[in-house]
């Protein structure tokens, strides 16, 4: 009888701690999403309006342990400038390849580090991060935090240069205006469980 109590506690425990730390699954319920560069006559900014996050974490104690798998999608067509200038959109989304490769993609494959800090966490991760449908290798450096809610907030930042994804930095009336080949995407999102 002992041992079938014994059995009994060790697995309720068992159980319990499985759950505590199980994967759950979160989509994005609010984010922001910027891309900043510059030109030689201005710098320049836009949003993407219509984004998808999808993503499976482990979370122990309120801090992301585990990251199971993770999706990002940004359907190119909606990258708007900041100055609402039609022109500057339609030459994004050219020099984007918008009309071939509709969306740009992050797709995590494995975290590289965790530094823990109570409820918060920078995770280091690598991913396949696809623009104009060229794929690299790209590494980010994300700074998590477990909301009163269980929401979890993830922010971050990233260089990335048109070049490695075979984009040609546009030039424009007659080469006086040329963008930088480098871009920053800065970005803010919170995920709640499904």
């Amino acid at each position: 009888m002992r041992q079938f109590l014994f059995t009994c506690l060790a697995s309720a425990a068992l159980l319990l701690a499985t759950g505590m730390a199980s994967a759950q699954s979160y989509s994005a319920t609010s984010y922001k999403l910027t891309i900043e560069g510059s030109s030689t006559m201005h710098e320049w900014s836009s949003s993407a309006t219509n984004v998808n996050v999808q993503s499976d974490f482990s979370v122990t104690d309120g801090v992301i342990e585990k990251i199971n798998a993770a999706t990002v999608t940004v359907v190119t067509k909606s990258i708007k400038s900041h100055k609402n200038s039609g022109l500057m959109d339609s030459r994004t989304h050219e020099t984007l390849k918008a009309d071939k490769f509709p969306n740009i993609t992050y797709v995590f494959t494995k975290i590289t580090n965790v530094q823990k800090n109570g409820t918060e966490a920078t995770i280091t991760v690598s991913g396949n991060l696809t623009i104009a449908g060229v794929a690299k290798p790209t590494e980010l450096v994300l700074k998590s935090k477990v909301l009163p809610n269980g929401d979890i907030e993830i922010k971050g930042n990233r260089k990335v240069l048109m070049s490695d994804h075979g984009i040609k930095a546009p030039v424009f009336m007659l080469g006086a205006l040329k963008v930088g080949d480098e871009v920053k995407i800065d970005f803010n999102v919170v995920l709640h469980k499904k």
